[in-house]
């Protein structure tokens, strides 16, 4: 699994201008049996980006370059076995990237001089993502999770770089701490701070250490400052990563309680009760601003106006439909938005361009489906001024 963060976005939209941007986006079966219809789903994704570069007038031995990184994967049964919900690829000279993600894409491929982001952004936004950090005596766990999926993140990297660094500092009976790889759920050796004893048998500085060193390990990994994290453990490890962990988004409430005969499942529901009102409460914020705005010329639902507002950094609040595009062009010296009714060379979708744009100025971006819309347009907007 790949982690995706606002950084991550960053760098996808850094490659604008810098040549052909090839975006591909499918929902997955998971597990082998269906391996070869993800094969079959990519690759008729894969000839539809091929044939649009082909409009572009790219030469024959560029585009080759160009379009492999996305020919290696095609037949690569044991990657399309193991596969989250959804798929996304971004390829541009020199460049590839790819997700798996907890959210089943719609199908799409789109080739302009840009990546097309829009679909990925429901995962930063009101449903967007979170983490659950659930501690044990035996074990440590990282899952995120949206409203709907969960999939398990391996940590053994992390304790690994901790093993390295302290191990020598401590006994050898305080090395029997392991963290599960979350694919094959094979155990990994690790630091754990106690071999069975109680937890107020354990000393606590040791325990302070481990918890200052995954929580400085998991803000860089990360990268978030809006995803929250809800501790799973119980109350004694609770107060402790409390008092060590300087994440600005972890909960005060938490799942209580032994998390190791959870299943990533159980653990997600219980979170997802507890975040829920968080990620409502935003969105319905950013909708109620919209409504009581509307006609006071600090909203707009016209894509002749969001779009410039969006590049002048005007946009505080911005709701997109997913899966409706609307292609056409925009020209930043005259602030002329052209509507086009199709895909034509050198238009690109407006709404995933004022996204973007809103996204680089800081804004909030809401992709939701249509009827979770503030009104009966595919995009509006609060703006800040």
């Amino acid at each position: 699994m790949e982690l995706l963060n606002r950084d991550e976005i960053r760098q996808l939209l850094d490659h604008k201008g810098h040549g052909p941007c090839i975006s591909i986006y499918m929902p997955v079966q998971k597990g082998r049996e269906k391996a070869k219809e993800n094969t079959i789903r990519f690759k008729n994704l894969v000839n539809k980006a091929e044939n649009q570069l082909e409009t572009t007038g790219l030469n024959e031995h560029d585009l080759k370059k160009l379009m492999e990184p996305a020919k290696k994967l095609i037949d690569d049964s044991y990657f399309w076995a193991n596969q989250s919900d959804g798929f996304a690829l971004f390829v541009a000279p020199n460049y590839s990237r790819f997700y798996r993600l907890p959210v089943k894409f719609e199908e799409l491929s789109v080739v302009r001089d840009s990546f097309h982001i829009k679909p990925l952004l429901s995962l930063l936004a009101s449903d967007g993502q979170f983490y659950v950090l659930a501690l044990s005596q035996k074990d440590a766990r990282l899952l995120r999770g949206t409203s709907v999926q969960v999939e398990e993140i391996d940590l053994s990297a992390i304790i690994k770089r901790f093993e390295e660094k302290f191990a020598s500092e401590l006994p050898e009976q305080y090395l029997q701490f392991h963290t599960r790889a979350p694919v094959t759920g094979d155990a990994r050796s690790a630091i754990y701070f106690g071999h069975g004893g109680e937890i107020d048998s354990i000393q606590k500085e040791k325990l302070l250490k481990y918890f200052r060193f995954i929580d400085r390990e998991l803000r860089e990994k990360l990268n978030e400052k809006s995803a929250p994290i809800v501790l799973a453990c119980v109350d004694s490890l609770f107060s402790a990563y409390r008092e060590a962990s300087n994440y600005p988004l972890l909960f005060e409430k938490g799942i209580s309680g032994n998390p190791e005969h959870m299943s990533a499942r159980d653990l997600h529901q219980k979170a997802w009760e507890i975040v829920r009102p968080y990620f409502e409460q935003k969105q319905e914020e950013a909708k109620a601003r919209y409504r009581e705005l509307a006609g006071t010329g600090k909203t707009s639902n016209d894509l002749a106006d969001l779009v410039p507002a969006s590049f002048h950094g005007r946009i505080s609040d911005l709701f997109v439909t997913v899966g409706v595009q609307q292609w056409g062009s925009y020209d930043p010296e005259s602030e002329t938005v052209k509507l086009s009714e199709g895909p034509l060379t050198g238009y690109e979708d407006l709404f995933d361009l004022a996204a973007a744009e809103t996204f680089l100025h800081n804004g909030n971006v809401y992709a939701v489906k249509g009827e979770q819309m503030p009104d009966n347009s595919p995009a509006c907007a609060v703006y800040r001024w």
